[in-house]
């Protein structure tokens, strides 16, 4: 049963080779070195004199889940957009005991990223459990925050008590058979069983393209998602960036089934004192996949508001 759960993985992996070689010819695609060693996988697109912006996927999914952003022509128009397969996924790094999985590693993986594509106070998008990584963001770079604002792509901010009260009881159900390294017919399905909650129109998704983020689930190991699932954050340093002005851009679908944006809205826009919020009616967890010209538009309209109005930090 393991045996073939590995040979999933190294499948995925080989999937997720070839998509890399797929894009590169979009942008530049390189591998910078963190902190402590580890290769993180990334991807630069777009015009660097524009504003810069860093978008960080979900638990068990690649930088490769936001490719109709980056193939979107107005945000390659108007934007600097960075990708990146974050530690433990994809063809970044995935080291095996929990000191790699601390906050200050995911900071310092973002802190490889800036100086790798010479980026000048970034937004930080984070989408699913990417959203987590703007609490590393407040927790270990020094105030002011060099990043320009805040964005959850149906995010989850934080990992710690906030997770019940915004992930659906379907979110949750996956969690132990991604972690599962015992039996390998579990793993797989809960891995099938996912993809198919990401797109709110599933039923339309292309069969390559359900493929792919299979692949992206698959080279996830279950040991790797352990340490993921298991890792501490401070969430006082979050609010309290939030609080003196960091600006919060909240964007979720209605038809999310595995993160409830509204209780998202409800947590957490109250604690932010810039912040903007939006419902994308129809729009499932994978939100910039099911109504790529909303979510572009408002990406657009947050950034071009932050960049003139210059609200953080506050004087």
């Amino acid at each position: 049963m393991l045996s073939f759960l590995l040979f999933v993985q190294l499948l995925g992996s080989t999937l997720l080779s070839l998509a890399g070689d797929e894009h590169s010819s979009l942008g530049i695609t390189t591998d910078v070195v963190s902190s402590d060693g580890t290769k993180i996988h990334a991807q630069a697109v777009g015009n660097p004199a524009n504003p810069h912006i860093i978008f960080a996927h979900g638990l068990a999914c690649t930088m490769t889940a936001f490719d109709p952003l980056f193939e979107d022509p107005v945000l390659l128009k108007t934007l600097y957009m960075v990708r990146y397969d974050i530690r433990g996924h994809g063809l970044s790094g995935k080291p095996l005991t929990p000191d790699f999985y601390t906050s200050d590693r995911y900071a310092d993986d973002l802190n490889a990223i800036i100086e790798g594509f010479t980026l000048k106070t970034p937004f930080f998008a984070g989408w699913s459990m990417g959203g987590a990584i703007g609490a590393d963001i407040a927790a270990n770079f020094p105030h002011p925050l060099p990043f320009a604002g805040l964005i959850w792509l149906a995010g989850i901010p934080y990992m710690g008590d906030i997770l019940p009260k915004v992930a659906t009881p379907v979110a949750l159900s996956f969690l132990p058979g991604l972690q599962d390294t015992t039996n390998a017919t579990l793993g797989l399905q809960t891995r099938i069983d996912f993809v198919e909650t990401v797109s709110a129109k599933t039923n339309v998704v292309p069969y390559n393209t359900k493929l792919a983020w299979i692949g992206s689930a698959g080279s996830f190991p279950p040991p790797v998602a352990t340490l993921v699932l298991g890792r501490n954050q401070d969430a006082a340093p979050l609010l309290n960036e939030g609080s003196l002005g960091w600006p919060l851009l909240i964007l979720a679908g209605t038809a999310d089934r595995l993160i409830n944006g509204s209780a998202t809205i409800a947590n957490m826009a109250p604690k932010f004192k810039n912040v903007e919020t939006h419902l994308i009616p129809g729009a499932g967890h994978a939100v910039f996949y099911d109504d790529v010209p909303t979510v572009s538009n408002q990406l657009l309209s947050f950034i071009t508001r932050i960049k003139v109005t210059q609200p953080y930090p506050l004087h």
